[in-house]
Parts: structure tokens; C-alpha cells; sequence
């Protein structure tokens, strides 16, 4: 989730503090262990471990590498955008020429950050979620197409150059899942214009009260974004997705809406998933492995429901 930042706007104290915070990016990150590690007893926790601190070329590989191992078909699709080279990776399941919902969870991280909850926690959550989905059996409307982008973290580029390669035909809805790891409820985010009343949220809504996982809804969020953005901006519907303790609500809606008020200085008075939030904190130890199994049942149950909502006429 990249940080989009208005400087001038921020008060003083708020400013030496968060380059305070920035000074902090010189911390050698740990690099997580080797993927056969992974290979020993495959799970989401484990491969969120094998992902954090390792450069966004290595966590691409371990990305595919992971693909492999679960027998998932996937392409890489490169990109160059204003001078600036990446790979996505997507995998699809379903016929690639229906309707695709796009189920996506970029792969790097910023400079500084282990990049455990943003967003290894995700990426893992949706391998398990396409392995649940394939055991499930073949869903009768849409194609799902697991999106892994890279470069969201510098301006979202990753998913406009898999716009200029693919473009959006067919695409009837989006859910970019941002920071999964940590929380028991979750939040729909960037709702704009009619956007509460569109196939994807309610479907999403609807696969959190099927599956007892409270979840609430917010606006636009002016600080920051994810890849959903970029494919809103082309008219389709599009959302993010974030794990949350539900505990945590009111303290987020709060840091939202003012997140250069002087309190949030001290790390201890944000919101939870925001204590770590692109640090050297960002760690595996912050992640709980329910939060990952939680979001995977959401992915999945959304899968089948804008299935059966694509089926109405």
C-alpha cells in the first residue's frame, strides 16, 4: 500500500517524526529462510516467513516458485511504464475468455520494510485461496484471475502496465487485498461514487456474514491506495480490501481521517496494522496465521457468490 504524502500540510512535530521513522529504513532487514523451508510443510504462515526481507526480484521468485509447488498455472507479463520495468504474475481459473473477477495482491515491498503484512500476508492468503477454489470445483459464470502485480509501492505502476498490456474488456470486478495478516474483521475501502451497491462489495459483504467475519465499509481514502485504483480509473468496479482486529475500528477510522494529528507520534496509539506499516517491524512474528487461513475463506466465498450474482439477469 503505497503512502502518498502531503508534507506541507503536516505539522512540524509530525514531520520530524516521520522522518524519524524514515531514518529507520537504513536497518538491515533479515532475510527470511530459504524456500525449501516452504517446501517442508507448505502453508500461508510459512511463506509469508519465506518472502519477508527479500528484494521484490527474489520475492517474485519465490512467488512463482510457490505457484509451481501448488501446480498453479501462471504467467509472467512484463511491463515498461515511464521508463520503468517490472513482472506481474497472474493465474487463472476458469475459462480465460468469461467474465474474470480479478482477485489481486501485489508482491513488493518498500525499501526498509521486512514486508511480512504488506503484502507477503496477501499474496500467501491467495495461493491458499485458488487452492480452495480449485478443490471446490469449476465455479459456472466467471473466470477468477489471481493478479500479483509488482511496483505497487511506487505509484501503482504494475497494474497500469497490466492495463496497457491486457486492457479491461471482460473484467466485471475488482478486489485488491492489502495486509491480511493481523485481525479477526476486515474493511472494504475506497468506496466511491455507487460503488456500495455494485456486484464486488456485495459480494464481499456477503461472503463475511456467510462466514461470521465482521466487516465494515469506508470511502475514499485520501492518503492511500492500492492497485484497485488503477483499474477504478477505467470505469470498472473496484475496491481494496484490508485485515483488521475489529477492535481496532473506531482507532482506524480516526487515524484515516487525521493521520497527522500529534497523537498518532507515539507508534503505540495507532491503529494496529499501522504500527508496523512499512518498518523494519513489518515482520513474521506480527502475523497470525488465522488472519491468513480468515482471508482466504473471504476470497473464496466471494469467488462463488459474484459467480451466482453474475448468473442474474
Amino acid at each position: 500500500m503505497p503512502l502518498k504524502l502531503k508534507l506541507r500540510n503536516a505539522p512540524l512535530l509530525w514531520m520530524v517524526a516521520l522522518l524519524l521513522g524514515l531514518s529507520g529504513c537504513a536497518t538491515p532487514i533479515k532475510k527470511g529462510p530459504d524456500f525449501s523451508y516452504y517446501l517442508e510443510n507448505p502453508s500461508p504462515y510459512r511463506l509469508v516467513e519465506v518472502m519477508s526481507g527479500r528484494s521484490n526480484e527474489e520475492r517474485l521468485h519465490i512467488l512463482t516458485e510457490a505457484l509451481t509447488a501448488s501446480e498453479i498455472p501462471y504467467e509472467l507479463d512484463p511491463f515498461t511504464i515511464d521508463g520503468k520495468n517490472g513482472t506481474n504474475a497472474f493465474a487463472d481459473l476458469g475459462p480465460i475468455d468469461a467474465p474474470t473477477l480479478i482477485i489481486v495482491a501485489h508482491y513488493d515491498r518498500v525499501m526498509g520494510s521486512a514486508g511480512a503484512n504488506d503484502n507477503a500476508s496477501c499474496v500467501a492468503s491467495v495461493i491458499s485461496a485458488y487452492e480452495m477454489l480449485r478443490a471446490a470445483g469449476p465455479l459456472k459464470n466467471i473466470n477468477v484471475r489471481f493478479l500479483f502485480p509488482d511496483k505497487e509501492e511506487v505509484g501503482l505502476i504494475g497494474t497500469q502496465g497490466y492495463i496497457k498490456n491486457h486492457g479491461v474488456e471482460n473484467v466485471l470486478g475488482v478486489a485488491s487485498f492489502e495486509m491480511c495478516g493481523i485481525g479477526d474483521a476486515f474493511g472494504i475501502w475506497d468506496l466511491r461514487d455507487n460503488l456500495e451497491s455494485s456486484k464486488i462489495v456485495k459480494a464481499i459483504q456477503q461472503a463475511g456474514k456467510d462466514l461470521g467475519v465482521h466487516n465494515e465499509t469506508h470511502g475514499p481514502v485520501p492518503r492511500y491506495s492500492s492497485d484497485h485504483h488503477r483499474f477504478y480509473l477505467t470505469g470498472i468496479p473496484a475496491v481494496g480490501v484490508t485485515v483488521l482486529p475489529e477492535a481496532d475500528g473506531q482507532t482506524l477510522r480516526d487515524y484515516i481521517a487525521n493521520p497527522n494529528a500529534f497523537r498518532w507520534i507515539r507508534t503505540a496509539n495507532r491503529p494496529t496494522i499501522f504500527q508496523t506499516y512499512h518498518s523494519p517491524q513489518d515482520l513474521p512474528s506480527t502475523i497470525d496465521p488465522k488472519a491468513l487461513d480468515m482471508t482466504a475463506h473471504i476470497i473464496v466465498e466471494t469467488a462463488k457468490i459474484f459467480d451466482q450474482l453474475s448468473d442474474e439477469k
